[in-house]
């Protein structure tokens, strides 16, 4: 099924909602291992397949998503579908960050949009960590994904942006963005229950610029941990949050990590109301809302924060170079 956006906001486009990308994974008992089954993308879209990144006998694929010449243009517009079968392991990335790039001189204003949409079977683990996306001066960037899971399905999110072109002195000088994200369960009596809902909206104001408002901050992320497969993980995260919420001058860090400097984060429990869910303990979940000066000290935390997953998925998170 494609993307239907029925929300009002900036990511709700005119145009009809063309697929550019579908994947379909499908977990092999006989092979003990989850495997590519339907693959389709069109301009500007394309998929990798770097299995190497995977340890010996993880059960994991991974996919990694890209446009032609590493970034967005104004005016792309991707709507991308991604389907796992029961039982699948998939880990879904970028191979560096997505850039926006700025409208062409003299061109009028045009959104640059993404829309994500992911079913995730019964006992499967969906892990997407991308890089995070850098947006140009007077870029305009929209996306909503969507993320629809069964009772027993485990969800890795990261959505995270900089704050632009340092180099280039470029900070917070793009016109808008906004990303939506939402986790919704599919319970047996078909019922959708709503578990995240989760949009931020930054707009450059000419009488309110946004880089006065950003704190002196460079990045901004949040990270989405639900399920039974990542039960202890966030068992562990929690029990580790609440024993530094006794020092309240100390931020929360990744359970054995030491401190990461110019970086605050916030965990929260993320625990779905429905008693079809919370008859069991370990569909709960936790939120991790981060902020970091610099976009290394915020890898350096992701990096320390995901590194868990890799007992669970054979893939360590960021790990590559840049």
């Amino acid at each position: 099924m494609g993307l239907q956006d029925t929300t009002n906001g900036t990511t709700s486009p005119q145009k009809s909602q063309r697929r550019t990308g579908e994947l379909v994974f499908e977990y092999i008992p006989s092979m003990k291992r989850t495997f590519l089954t339907h693959e389709y993308a069109s301009y500007p879209l394309k998929f990798l397949h770097p299995s190497t990144m995977v340890a010996p006998n993880f059960p994991t694929a991974v996919a990694c998503m890209l446009g032609y010449g590493g970034g967005i243009v104004g005016g792309d517009s991707t709507h991308v579908d991604i389907k796992l079968g029961d039982n699948a392991t998939v880990v879904l990335g970028t191979q560096a960050t997505t850039k926006v790039y700025k409208p062409k001189p003299l061109a009028p204003a045009t959104l640059s949009t993404q829309h994500l949409t992911v079913r995730i079977g019964a006992d499967s683990l969906f892990v997407h960590v991308p890089h995070p996306i850098t947006c140009f001066q007077g870029a305009l960037y929209a996306q909503h994904q969507r993320f629809f899971l069964h009772a027993t399905s485990s969800l890795v999110l990261v959505d995270w942006m900089t704050s632009g072109r340092l180099a280039c002195g470029e900070s917070w000088s793009f016109a808008s963005f906004e990303s939506c994200n939402e986790v919704r369960y599919e319970v047996d009596n078909g019922e959708v229950l709503v578990v995240l809902l989760d949009r931020l909206r930054l707009l450059d104001e000419p009488h309110d610029p946004l880089a006065a408002r950003m704190g002196g901050m460079a990045v901004f992320g949040t990270v989405v941990l639900i399920g039974p497969r990542l039960h202890s993980f966030v068992q562990l995260l929690l029990q580790d949050t609440a024993r530094k919420s006794l020092a309240p001058h100390q931020p929360p860090v990744p359970a054995g990590a030491t401190h990461v400097q110019n970086v605050r984060a916030a965990v929260s429990p993320l625990t779905p109301s429905h008693p079809l869910l919370t008859s069991s303990s370990s569909s709960s979940g936790a939120i991790v809302r981060v902020a970091g000066t610099t976009t290394e000290a915020t890898y350096e935390y992701m990096r320390a924060l995901l590194l868990p997953l890799e007992n669970i998925v054979g893939v360590r998170c960021f790990g590559e170079n840049r």
